[in-house]
């Protein structure tokens, strides 16, 4: 071969190098421009992290920016270069750092939507429904000029008014047909008693209005007409707006659960069927929370200020529950919250359970309130799953098809509201040990479609430092202690008919005791600095009875405003406790009715000694109701040991935070205690041998 031919051959085997090396060139091109773009939607997500740890951010972002740039010259520098070996490395380098960026980024997004929303929203689909009694035979076709329909003449209310017009527009109903209402409660009953045909209402009336007594049966007594939506959006008139309070400032939140068989809170409505109130105060870490009972009696503000219960509000929307319970404890609701409890099912799985102390043996519905898949929930320390979570929320009556074991005890309102407080201190303690992106994510979906609040998502974010600070002091802390304080409120009040100022009939409501509400207002107001607290210097205790936790609320009794159970007027009395008591008998919540004693029960009319059997190692303690181990006993995990154990006369002087000076001063029982101002001293001799 001569040398021209050779050349020529070399020269060919370069062009064919290079045209190689050019293909190559443009793949990892397209690669690098892969990259950048993730790099940049990295960026992006970073920077929607608005109050989350701000300068660690922007360093971050800082960073990836100037790599960003010097993989950019690094890649037109090799594109002189004909190195086939650099390129693969490059191309490898590009792609592992492409995909770390892009899980990143896809975490960051994913909590970003979650958090979108559930955050304030600024477009809602609202719907109106055209509805008549099924008795009434009434349809579309046969409506006619002389057809009456009722409507709530309110042109701020979206779904009973505005969407009307559309509605009456299509279906060809004249204005000389309407008869205007001031409220939608009166709008029904005039539908029931027939002086209307049929009625302009929301197309969620079902769920609003069929938990109250007059309309329980409304899902099967009416039938819908016509029915118009339409996406708009929300007037700042219809919303309950934030505060701009700063994320290290005391704030209270309104939490409402809607007990729904529907998983999402978009298909979810209807009355406020777990009502809780807590105050929080980031710079102790102090909380204060009471389940509000459904029954309060109280003045509803969208009602004209009538009394009913304060599940009647949520008849009103959000911005009428808020205020009215704004006006009552006489606090600023700051955020609220709105929860769907069959949500709670998919979060309390996605935890992989709770594991929380069952008050008592218990069976419930199922997650569609049916009976024919029982959910049987067994006494002590369990670990609950989301199906038996949520039954314990809502248990507050007995079965009697369940059995004599399931039925013990006391269920009500305020037994609900306590389950439900132990149901959130066991997700508050599970939430701690998160451990895998996927249950993260889990959770998220969970709260993504079950949650509804009135924060922006800048306000949900600036939280984070609350939430680390959380988690951050409590890693060492076991699953029965928490960095969180919570101190938990009772409101004491009597039960019974009285007239519902909504209803306009005589109804089952909870009077509340003044006393107890005010001793409730003044902890939640020392708990957002709002107020000084006072300090009680003297406490008294047994040493044979268990430890009782304070419920603040719970001790105090009198100063019931009780109106007069008659639904022809609304005046009030007001009680005093100037009441002498039989035998074995004490002033009730309301300072004036008789009540059995603690430790007695009412049998044939006489309050007699409770009869209490106590458990093996245990016997009846000072109160003679409350079972302790016996002498010879220590009790340690919830049993009774063999321990030889002689105790003194125990008392105490020392200092403790309380919203009134006798709040916590005990009286003596049989000779177990005293108060005096004394030191404490205990004589405790443990035999290592037993």
């Amino acid at each position: 071969m001569t040398k021209e031919e050779k050349k020529k051959m070399k020269k060919e085997k370069l062009k064919l190098k290079e045209k190689k090396h050019k293909k190559f060139n443009t793949f990892v091109g397209f690669i690098l421009g892969m990259y950048l773009t993730v790099s940049a939607y990295l960026i992006y997500n970073l920077y929607r992290l608005t109050g989350v740890e701000t300068i660690i951010r922007y360093i971050i972002m800082g960073f990836l920016g100037i790599t960003d740039l010097i993989i950019l010259v690094k890649y037109f520098k090799m594109k002189k270069k004909t190195l086939l070996r650099k390129y693969v490395l490059f191309t490898f380098l590009l792609l592992i750092l492409g995909g770390v960026q892009f899980f990143i980024a896809y975490t960051i997004n994913k909590g970003l939507n979650v958090v979108d929303n559930i955050s304030l929203k600024q477009y809602k689909t609202y719907s109106t429904s055209l509805i008549t009694l099924k008795s009434n035979n009434l349809t579309l076709e046969n409506i006619d000029s002389s057809t009456k329909i009722g409507r709530v003449n309110d042109s701020n209310d979206i779904e009973n008014y505005v969407l009307t017009k559309d509605l009456m527009k299509k279906d060809k109903i004249s204005e000389s047909q309407i008869e205007d209402y001031d409220d939608p409660i009166s709008l029904l009953y005039d539908l029931y008693d027939n002086k209307v045909d049929a009625v302009f209402i929301s197309s969620s009336y079902i769920n609003i209005y069929g938990g109250m007594e007059k309309f329980e049966k409304i899902a099967e007594e009416t039938i819908e007409l016509d029915k118009f939506s339409k996406k708009m959006k929300i007037k700042k008139s219809n919303s309950i707006a934030a505060t701009k309070k700063g994320s290290d400032e005391p704030f209270t939140i309104l939490l409402m659960g809607v007990d729904s068989t529907a998983e999402n809170l978009s298909d979810s409505s209807g009355l406020g069927d777990s009502l809780l109130l807590i105050t929080f105060n980031p710079q102790t870490l102090n909380a204060t929370i009471i389940s509000i009972p459904r029954d309060t009696y109280v003045p509803i503000t969208c009602y004209r200020n009538v009394r009913s219960k304060i599940t009647h509000a949520a008849s009103g929307g959000d911005k009428c529950m808020i205020n009215t319970i704004q006006n009552f404890f006489d606090v600023n609701i700051d955020y609220y919250a709105k929860i769907n409890f069959r949500g709670l099912i998919k979060l309390v799985d996605a935890l992989g359970g709770i594991d929380v102390e069952v008050p008592y043996s218990f069976c419930e519905t199922d997650e569609n309130r049916m009976l024919k898949n029982t959910v049987f929930v067994e006494k002590g320390y369990q670990h609950l799953n989301g199906v038996q979570a949520l039954a314990l929320s809502r248990n507050r009556k007995t079965y009697p098809t369940c059995g004599a074991k399931w039925n013990l005890g006391t269920r009500n309102d305020f037994v609900r509201g306590q389950n439900q407080q132990i149901v959130i201190n066991g997700i508050i303690n599970k939430a701690k040990s998160i451990k895998s992106v996927s249950q993260f994510y889990a959770i998220l979906d969970a709260v993504g479609g079950s949650m509804t609040t009135n924060m922006d998502k800048k306000q949900i974010l600036s939280f984070y430092d609350v939430f680390k600070n959380v988690l951050v002091y409590s890693t060492n802390l076991t699953d029965d202690n928490s960095i969180i304080s919570m101190q938990k409120m009772y409101l004491n009040g009597v039960g019974g008919m009285y007239h519902d100022g909504i209803m306009g009939s005589d109804l089952y409501e909870y009077i509340p005791s003044t006393n107890s509400l005010n001793a409730i207002k003044n902890a939640m107001k020392v708990n957002l600095g709002l107020k000084e607290d006072t300090i009680n210097k003297k406490f008294s205790f047994s040493i044979d009875k268990e430890y009782e936790e304070k419920v603040i609320g719970k001790d105090k009794t009198g100063g019931v405003d009780v109106p007069l159970k008659s639904s022809t007027t609304k005046t009030t009395t007001t009680t005093n406790s100037d009441v002498s008591c039989g035998k074995n008998e004490e002033l009730g919540a309301d300072g004036q009715t008789c009540v059995c004693a603690h430790g007695y029960e009412k049998t044939n009319g006489v309050c007699t000694k409770q009869k209490v059997e106590c458990d093996y190692n245990k016997e009846l303690g000072a109160d003679g109701v409350t079972c302790v181990c016996k002498s010879d006993y220590l009790k340690s995990d919830n049993t009774c040991s063999s321990t030889k154990v002689t105790t003194s006369q125990t008392t105490t002087d020392t200092t403790t935070n309380n919203d009134d000076d006798d709040s916590n001063n005990s009286s003596t029982t049989d000779n177990n205690s005293s108060s005096t101002d004394n030191n404490t001293t205990t004589d405790t001799t443990i035999d290592p041998n037993e």
